[in-house]
């Protein structure tokens, strides 16, 4: 069987988490692309390879010829199309942040129980062997009693004016775009759920947050920081831990396949760790593939998801009402 994948908006981040991972799974195929504009979604099939295109994110939902849906939509239309998809009997693989409102994760874990099908958040740095390696070393007590932690997404984007991540409305700003991931690090590396003590945000005048710090703290007593910023000077994206015996640094979880660096230091003694630099989303495509085809488990849904989305919203709570 080969599942026949349709793409919801022909979006930028489509070309490397699906079209050109796609290239690198067997069993896998980017059948179709749905766009507002008819037009708009010929062309991107014609300049991917795609075979069908469809005016209108109805069409590619009801397609026979279309077995499951990858959504890059705007954030602020995840949950209405990914409900929509699983109501057809299409599973989805849904871009980050799976939504903008805990009643919205809500609605679609309603979905999937009431459906049946998935829907998977696509938390690609998740299944890469790094990232397996982080939960290890956190959550098997190797760096002791945890003290501290930090996680940041920074990075100079440069965007338009009018770019949708320039627009609260829509899902943009740093919390959302960028703050997701290293609130997912450090729930996924840590095993445990944040407890939010502060946050500062620095926005725009559309509503979006440029810059969002936080101040954490664990249920096991560490407390940590999350940075992101739209407006960097510079690209960072790091995870550290510091426990009694030791420490843990990674230089780059979010994309290791181009560049990684894991320093472990247990007991005074320092070594790195070398991790295969085959890309995110082909793991996670794979993950997907198996889980739609023999129903393999998927830790990236459902609970998982909504406590995610339950730590950024109450970051954005803590900012709003400092």
């Amino acid at each position: 069987m080969t599942l026949r994948i349709g793409l919801l908006g022909a979006a930028r981040v489509a070309t490397y988490a699906m079209i050109d991972a796609a290239k690198h799974v067997e069993g896998v195929t980017v059948a179709g692309i749905a766009a507002r504009d008819g037009e708009r979604a010929r062309a991107y099939a014609d300049e991917h390879g795609i075979p069908l295109s469809f005016e209108g994110y109805e069409a590619i939902i009801a397609s026979p010829e279309i077995d499951a849906i990858y959504n890059a939509l705007p954030p602020s239309l995840h949950a209405q199309w990914s409900i929509a998809a699983v109501e057809a009997g299409k599973p989805v693989l849904c871009e980050k942040p799976f939504a903008l409102s805990i009643a919205d994760v809500e609605a679609m874990q309603g979905a999937e129980a009431r459906t049946g099908q998935l829907i998977m958040e696509a938390q690609h740095s998740h299944y890469h062997p790094l990232s397996a390696r982080m939960r290890e070393v956190m959550q098997s007590a190797m760096l002791g009693a945890l003290e501290s932690f930090s996680a940041s997404f920074v990075a100079p984007l440069g965007l338009p004016h009018d770019d949708l991540r320039n627009i609260g409305a829509v899902g943009g700003g740093a919390l959302w775009d960028l703050g997701v991931y290293p609130a997912y690090w450090i729930r996924s590396a840590t095993g445990e759920e944040p407890i939010v003590l502060s946050a500062t945000q620095r926005m725009n005048d559309r509503g979006a947050d440029m810059y969002t710090e936080a101040q954490l703290q664990l249920p096991s007593g560490a407390r940590g920081t999350l940075v992101c910023d739209m407006e960097a000077k510079d690209f960072g994206v790091w995870f550290k831990a510091v426990g009694a015996r030791g420490s843990m640094e990674v230089v780059n979880p979010l994309s290791p396949q181009r560049m990684h660096k894991f320093t472990l230091t247990l007991d005074g003694e320092t070594h790195e760790e070398e991790f295969a630099h085959r890309p995110t989303y082909v793991f996670q495509l794979e993950t997907f593939r198996d889980a739609v085809v023999n129903g393999a488990p998927v830790p990236t849904r459902g609970s998982d998801s909504l406590a995610t989305i339950r730590l950024l919203d109450a970051i954005r709570t803590a900012a709003m009402t400092r």
